[in-house]
């Protein structure tokens, strides 16, 4: 079987309440109140994941850099929703490439060679991030990983899934517990071709849409958010988090969207990155197996609760 050369194995699988599972740090999360329209709230990517409560005295080095921005906007018949993103950002100084080899370099797997790309002054290139995480990225060539040509299948992949609740965070809304928001799709972040000597280290997942309810409504609910990583390759998440499995992965961050919206005005609330208390309960092998389309992404559901 072969396995994803990229050990931090990281689904950015965005389960509706910003589980960004990554190991966070940088918590700048806002008041309870703030407005969330056009907010930007940025975490830090540890490999192997850190729990954000410990990573705050910890002064190790991020892999990756994560922003979850959110953006309120109309859905038609004076209905408002919530629109939810994830970018990762990879670090691409020298420094940085040097950290990145020596924690993901699997020096002990022999084909490692066949899946780098070396430049003209004979240094090793990092594989392109969106591909990376994407679910069919350009195998050999901008991954490491890829499809199993023994189980004819990606676990290699990050995806992010989002699940609604009522504003006690206890009772999941119907919609959302039938079919979660969910997506292993990233973009690079500018427009272009390519190519096996392309660099990109900037990755945006699909945008998710929570529906919030009518404009001249009150209503207010708990949005919660898991960032996954599909095979963890023996790494272990912190002992504080949930045990389960995602896939043979695990989150690599997550977090929680309180939000309320008084009616005729702005979408307020607060996003705070934790330990997540519970695994994203997601079947991911069931999902990447699905034959027509596989893998489809959920990308809205109406999740309005007063």
């Amino acid at each position: 079987m072969r396995r994803s050369r990229w050990n931090i194995c990281w689904a950015v699988w965005i389960v509706a309440g910003c589980a960004a599972t990554i190991g966070c740090g940088r918590q700048e999360a806002p008041r309870r109140g703030d407005i969330l329209n056009n907010s930007t709230h940025p975490f830090d990517i540890f490999w192997p994941p850190i729990a954000p409560e410990s990573s705050s005295g910890v002064r190790r080095q991020p892999l990756l850099r994560g922003d979850i921005a959110i953006r309120e906007t109309p859905a038609g018949r004076s209905q408002r929703l919530l629109e939810i993103a994830v970018t990762i950002t990879r670090p691409s100084d020298d420094d940085a490439r040097n950290f990145w080899n020596s924690q993901l370099a699997f020096s002990d797997v022999p084909w490692m060679d066949e899946v780098r790309i070396w430049d003209a002054k004979s240094e090793w290139q990092w594989p392109n991030l969106p591909f990376l995480l994407r679910r069919h990225g350009l195998e050999r060539i901008e991954r490491y990983g890829g499809v199993d040509p023994g189980k004819r299948v990606d676990n290699d992949f990050a995806a992010v899934l989002i699940r609604s609740f009522d504003v006690s965070g206890k009772h999941e809304i119907p919609s959302s517990a039938a079919s979660p928001l969910v997506s292993a799709d990233w973009q690079r972040d500018s427009k272009g071709p390519t190519d096996i000597h392309s660099l990109v280290h900037v990755a945006r997942s699909d945008s998710f849409e929570v529906h919030v309810g009518a404009d001249d409504e009150d209503s207010s609910g708990l949005v919660k958010v898991w960032l996954i990583y599909a095979d963890f390759l023996g790494s272990r998440a912190p002992d504080t988090w949930p045990q389960e499995r995602e896939w043979a992965g695990g989150i690599l961050s997550y977090c929680e969207i309180r939000w309320e919206k008084p009616a005729r005005e702005p979408c307020r609330g607060a996003v705070r990155f934790m330990t997540p208390s519970a695994s994203t309960g997601f079947n991911w092998e069931a999902w990447s197996e699905h034959s027509s389309p596989p893998a489809k992404p959920r990308l809205s559901y109406e999740s309005a609760l007063r």
